[in-house]
């Protein structure tokens, strides 16, 4: 497998990672930084991620994200020193999916190395909260648990009756390499999302903007049989003709079940819809459930928020503290299945 050679700073991701108290999630303390390598020789694909620290000033405060908005911390030669290869069963689900990932079909796309077309997008697993640190076989690939669940929520859409919905993303199946999913290969969306495009001093026709994303609502209700969980001015994307189009299936859930494996609307703009006990229940395991009332109270908010809209800045701690909780639910379930699996083993 080839290693990453960076050579400029568009070649890696950042994530910025804070700590402390305070109510914006506390100050920040280290940047993750990662990058993906596809090697068609050998055909593989693999992730490769480091965190430096952030070095403080000299009241050893580390610098606020106003401070970074022109600054770069750190050197291309502390990036690439800093990457290492995170190991496949962490990030990448394996096809066929365990039971306890995800149970579906999985559709698997033409080789996109070969011919790759401008009208796709190749989307990669969520690895925001990804530990590299854990050891080995102490906690199941929790990104690898979510990107299975956003398949299995494109292929129910895929197979919904009827026509593809206008103002949904549009799946083309999975990128396989070397037996585990790698990507996504979604419908290429022209244009920005619906923050992106209002600060950029872009507008809307409020009445067929919304009737569009109502309607795509209904069609996920209804015909599909999800909610999406997870609707917020970042998962909408604006098209050249000022469409809207819902995107980003990574919480959606059937209404009832209890959300396990992806990250569902909390809170954007002022208002933290989260906490509204009309759309905040708790399942078994201590998540959010699913529900219509959610999507139908986010998408209410949007038609308030576009007046003046404000960035995400709240509810980042509560983001955190979400994440973590999936991640134990995670450890839970590989705890049992490999209890199972003994239990049978000594039956045999």
């Amino acid at each position: 497998m080839a290693e990453p050679r960076i050579t400029n700073r568009d070649d890696v991701m950042t994530s910025l990672l804070y700590g402390g108290d305070g109510d914006d999630g506390g100050t920040l303390q280290a940047v993750k930084y990662s990058c993906w390598v596809s090697d068609s020789v050998h055909g593989g694909d693999a992730l490769y991620m480091g965190t430096i620290q952030v070095e403080g000033d000299d009241n050893n405060k580390p610098p606020s994200d106003s401070d970074l908005a022109d600054v770069h911390i750190h050197s291309l030669e502390q990036i690439q020193m800093a990457l290492s290869r995170v190991a496949a069963d962490r990030v990448f689900p394996p096809l066929p999916f365990p039971w306890w990932m995800a149970r579906t079909v999985v559709t698997v796309a033409d080789d996109w190395d070969a011919e790759p077309r401008p009208d796709l997008y190749l989307k990669r697993p969520w690895i925001t909260h990804l530990d590299v640190d854990a050891a080995p076989g102490e906690s199941p690939s929790s990104v690898a648990v979510w990107f299975a669940h956003e398949v299995k929520q494109l292929e129910r859409l895929a197979r919904a009756p009827g026509r593809p919905h206008p103002n949904l993303v549009r799946y083309h199946g999975c990128r396989v390499r070397n037996g585990r999913v790698t990507g996504i290969l979604l419908g290429h969306v022209p244009g920005r999302d619906l923050f992106s495009h209002l600060q950029d001093g872009g507008t809307v026709d409020r009445e067929p903007f919304f009737a569009a994303l109502a309607s795509a609502i209904d069609h996920l209700h209804n015909i599909v049989g999800l909610v999406h969980n997870d609707i917020s001015p970042g998962n909408v994307m604006v098209g050249p003709d000022g469409a809207p189009t819902l995107i980003d299936l990574g919480s959606a859930f059937p209404d009832g079940e209890e959300i396990v494996g992806g990250v569902p609307f909390e809170c954007w703009g002022d208002d933290p819809l989260d906490m509204d006990p009309e759309t905040h229940f708790v399942g078994p395991s201590g998540g959010p459930v699913s529900r219509k009332s959610r999507d139908m109270a986010a998408l209410n908010h949007l038609r308030t928020w576009i007046d003046n809209p404000i960035e995400e800045t709240t509810g980042r701690r509560r983001r955190n503290e979400m994440a973590v909780h999936f991640v134990e639910v995670g450890n839970r379930l590989k705890r049992e299945a490999a209890a199972r699996q003994e239990a049978a083993a000594r039956e045999v």
